[in-house]
Formats: structure tokens, C-alpha cells, sequence
């Protein structure tokens, strides 16, 4: 639900998120091409986060096989952001069929979005 396009000042605008101060973010999804131990698992998203996530001063909510991604404090996620964590999931062997979706509002966007095929 997006707050109403009534009149606000900037500090109202940058508390909701709206107008100038919105925050941008992207879906991902994939499959693992071979199930996983425990121990494998955590360490493929440690690695993860290690590389892709925390190197680009970005935040995770998900797991390995889906999640959302944006900017950790203020600001958006980029298109380049995006592109980075497509190109690691795509090189790695324990990882098939990725999608990212496209940037969208990360504070008012459902989370339903259709990957193009």
C-alpha cells in the first residue's frame, strides 16, 4: 500500500520513503542444481553474502534459493547491483534456472514479482 499523493513536507516525504527519498530493491529466484547438506549450505551462503552481498554494501532478506535485495541503510539498490548478483549465481555450479527481477519500491511493492521466462 502506498501512502496517499497528498501534500507533504521533506521530512514527511523522507519518514514515508516517498517522492525523492524512495528506496528501490529487486527479487531473486533459483534452483539449487543438486540438494545440499547442512553444512554445504551454510557455507554457499556465507560465501554469498560474502561476495556479492556485503562487498556491495547490501542487505538480504531471503535464503539462497529466493529473496529481496536492497541497500543496507538509505539509498537504492542499482541496476549494476543486479547485474553483479546474476553474473555470481549464473558462474556458480550449485546454482540453475536464476532470475533477478527488476527494481522496484523496496517499502510499499508486493512481493509478487513475475520473472520474464
Amino acid at each position: 500500500m502506498t501512502p496517499s499523493k497528498k501534500s507533504r513536507n521533506a521530512r514527511q516525504r523522507k519518514k514515508l520513503h516517498v517522492g525523492e527519498f524512495q528506496e528501490f530493491g529487486f527479487e531473486y529466484k533459483a534452483e539449487l542444481a543438486q540438494e545440499l547438506n547442512e553444512d554445504q549450505e551454510a557455507q554457499l551462503i556465507h560465501t554469498f553474502l560474502e561476495e556479492v552481498i556485503e562487498v556491495r554494501d547490501l542487505a538480504l532478506s531471503g535464503w539462497l534459493t529466493s529473496g529481496f535485495v536492497c541497500n543496507f541503510g538509505a539509498g537504492s539498490a542499482t541496476d549494476e547491483d543486479r547485474e553483479a548478483l546474476k553474473a555470481w549465481m549464473t558462474a556458480r555450479p550449485e546454482f540453475k534456472n536464476v532470475q533477478v527481477g527488476a527494481l522496484k519500491d523496496a517499502w510499499y511493492s508486493p512481493m509478487d514479482t513475475e520473472f520474464a521466462e
